[in-house]
């Protein structure tokens, strides 16, 4: 499940000021316009069906495993994910307008679209597995000390880029919180037997290494491809912004909302998973 607990990065705008709850749902069609939602969230649902329904990743086989295959679909579904997505958003910026107009003055600028467009283009063409594998033999190449001065300097940049909004943390943190609730859910399903809450607990704990080396590689080879494009100037002025403490501010609460929306995500395919392997042991 290494896809879709990691990088979770693309920029995102926010539509300027406060509206009434009945003005909502326009509010979210034009923020989903503006930022590329619709465009993300059916990437990262595709990836959340590859890395689920990879071969040999559930032990399921025949109808057991066509029927899951149904399952997985409807848990991703991207339209249903977007709009939790924009509601738990919505709701933590309400109070917070400025917020939402820094980051709306940023990405109406030329460089934020660049920036936006650059991040959602290189997550769709990391889906094809030998793009993936590019990306990642280009990063061991830039961390080795042989590797070229722009090359290195670029690598500094993205882990500058990385440390400004706590990137691997976050992601980190939410690894955690949707494995447990991947495990919680089978155990909710009586799939997990001789398990304790706590055992579920030092379980995911002990995954934590694995889970950050993935995430720090994911995101550093993600950034490496996707900010090649730019020139230092460009570089170093996104720098300046995410750097700033409304940046920071819009990155918290947007690691707020896929929290939500990936640990739902979890729970229902650890309860559908376990209702199969229960069915089949019956």
């Amino acid at each position: 499940m290494k896809r879709f607990v990691a990088c979770l990065t693309a920029l995102i705008v926010m539509l300027v000021g406060l509206v009434p709850f009945t003005a909502r749902p326009a509010l979210a069609d034009q923020l989903s316009e503006a930022l590329f939602l619709p465009e993300l969230f059916e990437i990262m649902a595709t990836e959340g069906r590859m890395s689920i329904l990879a071969d040999g990743a559930v032990p399921l086989q025949g109808a057991s495993l066509a029927r899951f295959e149904t399952e997985v679909a409807e848990i991703y579904a991207p339209e249903r994910m977007l709009a939790q997505f924009m509601r738990v958003l919505n709701n933590d910026l309400q109070a917070r307008p400025e917020v939402r107009e820094d980051t709306l003055a940023f990405a109406a600028t030329p460089l934020g679209q660049d920036i936006l467009r650059l991040e959602v283009s290189a997550r769709e063409a990391l889906l094809d597995d030998e793009v993936d594998l590019f990306a990642r033999h280009a990063l061991e190449e830039a961390r080795m000390d042989t590797a070229r001065q722009t090359v290195r300097k670029r690598l500094a940049d993205i882990r500058q880029r990385i440390e400004a909004n706590d990137l691997i943390e976050l992601n980190v943190s939410l690894g955690l919180n949707t494995s447990f609730a991947y495990y919680r859910g089978m155990m909710m399903e009586n799939a997990v037997s001789g398990m304790s809450a706590d055992m579920l607990l030092q379980l995911v704990w002990a995954q934590e290494p694995d889970i950050r080396a993935d995430i720090e590689d994911w995101i550093e080879s993600y950034f490496l491809m996707a900010y090649q494009p730019l020139d230092d100037d460009s570089m170093q002025a996104f720098l300046d912004y995410v750097d700033t403490p409304l940046a920071r501010a819009f990155n918290q609460a947007m690691f707020r909302a896929f929290d939500e929306v990936f640990s739902e995500i979890s729970l229902n395919l650890g309860r559908a998973l376990g209702r199969h392997l229960t069915a089949e042991d019956l």
